[in-house]
């Protein structure tokens, strides 16, 4: 295959994150990773004529051109087939200098190493049977992770979860295979429950495919930060809320109504989740063009968030068509938050409680707060911070499918096992059920990478750094 050509070389690449820091980590994988090491290495306390794998060596890098010493460090050698790519590798803990680092990673590329390419060393642990293509797609999803949840799925994935669960469904689809297979090199014989059993693994295996393909949804929905929306009618403080909540002023604040006739857009860290924070236009009715169509956009805004932030005036509580739809649409994703606590006192504020929850019946509590000082906002943030949560435990379970190319599989395999189902049901030869079953297993087999092309490999390992 033409993606083995480069695969006997030594590759080399920086693995730390660029700039300055207290070490960097220089990673090498091949068969000339010993001898470059004793090339380039001169130990403190014994040679390296009887270096051990895995143990941590200390002393100085040596430029063997120049013929002086370039920087302390320690490395590790590894010995393959046990090491992350299955080959022998080494890897050089310099200083975090910038300078140093790459001085010593010229040096191994002046004895005999190249430099690798994107994911070339996950590459060939793949190749090399040390993971396989799910666990590949696993790393490079916990490098990216922002959230716990992602993480933790990515985790399950990479610990052989999701290939548990592809396994389970290869059973059923086995198991059908082998009941059509017997029925056609044997149709005289009579195999009692056969027809059942084979309808109930169709409907198994659909059952457990249908649930992984749902799960990519939901962990998109994690792994692209949930959006919040900042609703409410004009002047009741919308923007000022938004400006505390990204410390800085991203929005004008005029007393004028309509001021915000587009939604403004921040992305921040809200406990650790990534959030999109939405101001929209003021809800109101309006015959000025230009706002109308910001108010146009403001709905379509609320209709797509996962939580909306509805916001009050203290002094002017009042219900409106408006309110009622979201209340319907959103249910228990919408907060009441009541803004200008500075400027009521205590009835003020009894009264504003009891109408919001008995009269206009928000499902959750009303969070009084004043973006002017910051009163409360603390409180709002626990409050969203309760419904990202209990958003996120409407998730099944932690293990699901995290890239499109699984789901694409999945669907694929889906569609053929639906295929089968009905052909065997309609009476068809079965031989033509016995292939669409072929062709799902086939698909099943693509996802852990039990087959795969040179295009796929190269779509998916260019998204990762280099050193990786």
């Amino acid at each position: 295959m033409s993606f083995l050509k480069n695969e006997i070389d030594t590759i080399c690449a920086i693995s730390s994150p660029s700039g300055e820091g207290a070490i960097s980590i220089i990673r090498a994988s091949g068969d000339d990773c010993l001898h470059i090491l004793k090339k380039i290495f001169r130990p403190y306390r014994k040679d390296l004529s009887d270096i051990k794998s895995r143990f941590l060596y200390t002393g100085r890098i040596f430029d063997f051109q120049t013929e002086s010493f370039i920087d302390e460090a320690a490395c590790v050698f590894i010995k393959g087939p046990n090491s992350y790519t299955g080959e022998d590798m080494l890897e050089i803990y310099p200083h975090g200098g910038v300078f140093n680092t790459k001085y010593i990673l010229e040096i191994i590329l002046k004895s005999g190493a190249r430099l690798a390419y994107n994911g070339e060393f996950t590459k060939r642990a793949y190749l090399n049977n040390k993971i396989s293509l799910v666990k590949a797609e696993a790393i490079l999803e916990i490098i990216k992770a922002n959230s716990l949840k992602t993480l933790v799925i990515a985790n399950n994935e990479l610990s052989g979860l999701l290939e548990k669960k592809i396994e389970k469904i290869k059973e059923d689809y086995l198991y059908m295979l082998a009941s059509v297979e017997a029925l056609i090199d044997f149709p005289e014989e009579e195999f009692e429950n056969l027809n059942a059993d084979f309808l109930k693994k169709s409907e198994e295996a659909a059952g457990l495919i249908s649930g992984l393909i749902e799960s990519y949804e939901n962990y998109e929905l994690n792994k692209r930060g949930f959006s919040i929306v900042i609703a409410g009618a004009p002047n009741v403080g919308k923007s000022s809320i938004l400006n505390r909540l990204v410390d800085k002023k991203r929005a004008i604040v005029s007393d004028t109504p309509g001021t915000t006739r587009d939604y403004i857009e921040e992305n921040l860290f809200l406990s650790n989740k990534p959030v999109k924070i939405i101001d929209t236009a003021g809800l109101r009715k309006t015959e000025n063009e230009i706002e109308y169509e910001g108010i146009k956009v403001s709905y379509s805004q609320i209709k797509n968030a996962d939580v909306v932030l509805y916001v009050f005036d203290v002094n002017e509580l009042a219900e409106n068509e408006i309110l009622k739809e979201i209340l319907e649409e959103k249910k228990e994703n919408v907060i009441p938050v009541v803004n200008k606590l500075d400027t009521a006192g205590v009835k003020n504020l009894k009264t504003a409680e009891n109408k919001i929850i008995k009269e206009f019946k928000f499902t959750n509590n009303p969070v009084f707060i004043s973006a002017k000082t910051g009163d409360g906002f603390e409180s709002m943030k626990t409050a969203l911070h309760d419904i990202i949560l209990k958003s996120e435990s409407c998730v099944k379970d932690d293990v699901g499918i995290t890239t499109i190319r699984q789901k694409n599989l999945l669907l694929k395999s889906l569609n053929f096992l639906e295929s089968a189902k009905e052909k065997f049901k309609e009476g068809s030869p079965l031989e033509l059920v016995s292939i669409d079953l072929r062709d799902g297993i086939k698909s099943l087999d693509e996802i852990i990478g039990g087959v795969t092309n040179e295009d796929v490999l190269d779509m998916l390992f260019k998204e990762f750094c280099i050193g990786k």
